[in-house]
């Protein structure tokens, strides 16, 4: 068998530390650069068209120029993406039936990772769906407290977290905030539930990670990069947290409990 070793880079949460990272794992000339995280990906790709990248994908990797098809990404990146148009709506869609009446939500967006599609799909989805939106761009932590104010002045009575890191970082914190200003809160990611979002729906992240081992493991094999398709999940599971419910307020219609994958109690 032979021997594995891992050279871990970290950006801290912030974007505009992924560049470094990046150049000093393709300085170290490793066999391949796993990532976490698309900014991350993109980095990496500037960084090198030569070692394999193995990453997760938020966004839609043919239209970032991350892949030429999720069948045959060519070039020298692959893994899992978990994006489709129509998470925003869906997200939007159980707020609504989990809020009846909600007409104004709050977003929390990083317009670092602006070039990202889910603040479109959002306005987009908002507008189909007839509900107004508060959107507070936040790009570093200490911004969140007057984003909740904002959205509150505006009228919202729920919120929505897009993905990206940074306020994935916060997940804590953004659910305080979300009891303090009697906000409930739609996440991305089930991790928000348990830190005391109201709800979350997203695929397996954790099963996602895992899954970038086999690419790892047929790159190391042989396979090009460019030859192994991108997957992408089939099941998209809802958390709620019955107990962050209690504290805002709000029974849950027996409807949504009932398509919850995960509850907290």
């Amino acid at each position: 068998m032979n021997e594995l070793s891992f050279e871990c880079r970290s950006a801290s949460k912030q974007d505009n530390h992924l560049a470094a990272a990046a150049r000093d794992l393709v300085q170290l000339r490793v066999d391949v650069i796993v990532t976490s995280s698309q900014p991350a990906a993109h980095a990496v790709q500037r960084a090198t068209e030569a070692i394999p990248i193995v990453t997760i994908i938020s966004g839609d990797p043919v239209a970032a120029g991350l892949a030429n098809s999720l069948a045959k990404p060519g070039g020298n990146l692959t893994g899992v993406t978990y994006y489709a148009t129509e998470l925003a709506a869906k997200r939007l869609q159980l707020l609504m039936e989990a809020m009846p009446g909600l007409a104004t939500v709050g977003v929390l967006a990083n317009p670092v990772v602006s070039y990202l599609p889910f603040e479109t799909d959002t306005k987009q989805a908002a507008g189909h769906l007839g509900v107004a939106l508060s959107l507070q761009q936040v790009s570093e932590p200490g911004e969140l407290d007057a984003a909740f104010s904002r959205m509150k002045a505006d009228g919202a009575q729920a919120a929505l977290v897009l993905p990206d890191l940074m306020l994935a970082d916060q997940s804590s914190r953004i659910a305080a905030l979300g009891i303090k200003h009697r906000l409930p809160i739609m996440a991305w990611g089930s991790w928000y539930v348990t830190d005391g979002c109201l709800m979350a729906y997203s695929a397996d992240y954790g099963v996602m990670q895992h899954r970038l081992a086999y690419y790892v493991d047929r790159i190391l094999k042989g396979t090009k990069p460019g030859e192994l398709p991108i997957e992408q999940p089939t099941k998209f599971d809802l958390s709620v947290n019955l107990k962050t419910a209690n504290a805002l307020g709000i029974e849950l219609p027996q409807t949504v409990l009932l398509m919850a994958d995960e509850v907290i109690e």
